[in-house]
């Protein structure tokens, strides 16, 4: 999802910290207009947000406020921030700074240039709400996720207006959410060491209407202190590379161990964690809103299959063979050798 500067990790001392923010939901629907009818961003340094807390914690905590430290910018398939946890929220409350991913389809950037909808406008605003509120998002969706549908209106050769796009656009959060919070739920034993821990979902209402098609869902995580593998002869000595590369392809087979096939395996979503004690302490990986589940195949032939070719540990082995010159030798585990014909010519 991001960029290849963009990640968890905060770096220290002499790299700036990558974070990430969200806001009060007044203060998102209040936002100001800009001279040429496009949103401001409502995220912004300083301000606050009011959050409802959807799972995740103690059962009688309904809200949570939180302070946007710094954004991660440009936001990609999310809108990601450092915040600091204001009030008192159990566990959430010792870490103070967390990162808040919210899959605002408004201004997640990437999310908008891949699916080619133009920024979000006023004139998108007033289109989608009302399209929303006369119960039209509803029946387009439910077209679009019915494979026998003969409604003409929705059908792919047709093109959408601008509501269909952004109801479109809500919908694909909507699954990548729920893509991550499941995939962080089936790897809950790996959190706090081999991916981070999940703290809370959250969401809030992007219009003063109370409506499914209105919400913005997003999920705390603990804050990553590190750096990126990509940028891992910058900041560790080259005795270490090895075992720090072979370190991340354990880690990415340990994920791979609870039926999880990541479509999202990058260096720069593998990071470093670093404490001032201990400079190598440990390998996290991020990002699991666009991955695959076992239950979802069949056999175990047809899941190897799918394995060999998404070929997550070559995404780390290879590339970083690469980046670093031959000084790590990447060792293919093969663990998912799939023999059948179309694997045999690739």
């Amino acid at each position: 999802q991001y960029n290849k500067t963009t990640s968890y990790a905060r770096h220290r001392p002499d790299v700036s910290t990558l974070v990430v923010s969200a806001l009060n939901s007044t203060d998102i629907h209040c936002a100001g207009w800009a001279s040429n009818s496009t949103h401001s961003s409502p995220y912004e340094e300083g301000r606050t947000l009011n959050l409802s807390v959807t799972e995740g914690v103690p059962p009688n905590k309904r809200a949570i406020k939180l302070e946007i430290l710094r954004l991660i910018q440009p936001y990609t398939l999310s809108c990601v921030m450092e915040i600091n946890v204001l009030d008192d929220f159990g566990s959430i409350k010792q870490a103070t700074h967390a990162i808040l991913k919210l899959y605002d389809w408004r201004y997640a950037t990437q999310l908008r240039q891949d699916h080619k909808v133009d920024q979000w406008t006023r004139d998108h605003e007033d289109k989608y709400r009302a399209f929303v509120e006369q119960g039209d998002a509803a029946k387009f969706i439910s077209a679009l996720e019915d494979e026998d549908s003969t409604d003409e209106d929705d059908t792919d050769d047709q093109p959408w207006d601008t509501a269909r796009n952004e109801t479109f656009l809500v919908n694909y959060c909507r699954d990548l959410h729920s893509c991550e919070v499941r995939a962080y739920s089936r790897l809950r034993e790996l959190q706090g060491r081999n991916i981070p821990q999940f703290l809370a979902g959250v969401s809030f209402n992007a219009f003063p209407i109370q409506n499914a098609f209105f919400e913005v869902r997003g999920i705390l995580l603990e804050l990553i202190e590190g750096y990126s593998l990509n940028d891992l002869a910058r900041y560790a000595h080259q005795s270490s590379w090895q075992r720090i590369c072979d370190k991340a392809i354990h880690t990415i087979n340990l994920i791979s161990d609870h039926g999880i096939l990541n479509e999202d395996v990058k260096t720069r979503n593998v990071l470093i964690r670093t404490h001032e004690n201990d400079p190598e302490c440990g390998v996290v990986v991020i990002d699991f809103a666009q991955c695959r589940f076992r239950e979802m195949y069949q056999s175990e032939a047809d899941w190897r299959h799918e394995k060999w070719l998404e070929d997550e540990e070559g995404a780390i082995g290879f590339v970083m063979a690469h980046k670093l010159n031959g000084a790590f030798e990447y060792r293919r585990s093969y663990r998912f050798h799939c023999t059948c014909t179309e694997c045999r010519e690739i």
